[in-house]
């Protein structure tokens, strides 16, 4: 009698249980979200050589489960085991895999997990992803959900991204030890993409460490399953170009770069932008509303990041 109550008892605490011990579950990343909300990146932990992503079942956002490694933290073994995904927000199902990418929730900020950012094509046949680390960016994908595909794009920009570096500013760049850091990415159109890109001695903790900085227009070219990234354009940006938007302004700021975003437009487009910008403020509230302890400072993130989105797209109508 007394082993059935204890195999009662231990039923009960897993399934009460906050841990999802097993690789069998993901989580989304909600700020990944495609611009009309189909689909989202996700992350979670290898199966066996013979299992299948398709089986994966989602752990919500707001709910008390968490996939393992978020309550008993990470080592060597089970970190060679995360992996990254593409994931259908109607079905809630994995679709594709990241290639390479091992970015996890609540890694935001450490050593090799510092970021994870995002810019999908207006017709959301395209997106980019970047995987950064602490200094230096480590990866960066390449995705077209419509037809579930991802590729590795990274040896592509980091090539671009060092002729730029030698092209502007001469054999002083030219070093083959500088790291390289590329962030923001933006389509401008559905075929071309901007992003910032930083060149140099970046993990030095000299105050005086060379690095240049670049803003890189690429041109989308070939079949958007595996993309080509053709160098179009590049120019040299000071460190000071750009002035910090105070958390006091900032939702000025963004009224202001959507108006001016707006009148560069033609009507027609205006009011895709206008609903494009209608569902980018829901999802704002989404996100923020789950995360009660660090509504502000993810409120303010995001709306930075929209900020510039919306500032580069204007000048490159």
């Amino acid at each position: 009698m007394s082993g059935r109550i204890s195999g009662i008892v231990l039923t009960l605490l897993w399934l009460h249980s906050p841990i999802v011990f097993g690789q069998a579950h993901f989580k989304r990343f909600p700020e990944t979200v495609t611009n009309n909300g189909a689909y989202v990146l996700g992350w979670g932990l290898k199966d066996d050589p013979a299992g299948s992503v398709d089986s994966k079942t989602e752990i919500v956002a707001d709910g008390p489960e968490k996939i393992d490694i978020e309550s008993i933290g990470v080592d060597v073994e089970t970190y060679e085991r995360i992996e990254d995904y593409l994931v259908d927000t109607a079905t809630g199902k994995i679709v594709a895999t990241i290639p390479d990418f091992t970015y996890y929730a609540g890694s935001e900020g450490s050593e090799n997990h510092f970021g994870l950012e995002v810019g999908w094509s207006p017709d959301n046949r395209g997106g980019i992803a970047i995987y950064q680390a602490r200094y230096a960016t480590d990866k960066v994908a390449w995705s077209n959900p419509t037809e579930h595909k991802t590729s590795n794009v990274w040896p592509q920009i980091e090539k671009a991204v060092r002729r730029v570096a030698v092209r502007k500013e001469g054999k002083e760049a030219a070093d083959a030890d500088y790291e390289i850091s590329v962030s923001n990415p933006v389509f401008v159109r559905p075929r071309r993409v901007v992003m910032d890109a930083v060149v140099g001695a970046l993990s030095s903790k000299k105050p005086d460490a060379p690095s240049y900085s670049f803003e890189i227009l690429f041109d989308v070219k070939g079949n958007l399953d595996a993309p080509q990234l053709e160098l179009a354009s590049a120019k040299s940006v000071s460190d000071e170009s750009g002035r910090d938007i105070g958390d006091n302004e900032i939702e000025a700021q963004l009224n202001k770069a959507y108006h001016k975003l707006a009148t560069a437009l033609p009507p027609r487009d205006r009011e895709s932008l206008k609903q494009e910008q209608l569902k980018w403020l829901a999802t704002r509230e989404h996100i923020t509303a789950a995360e009660k302890d660090k509504k502000e400072s993810i409120q303010l993130r995001l709306t930075r990041r929209r900020v510039a989105e919306l500032e580069t797209r204007a000048r490159y109508r």
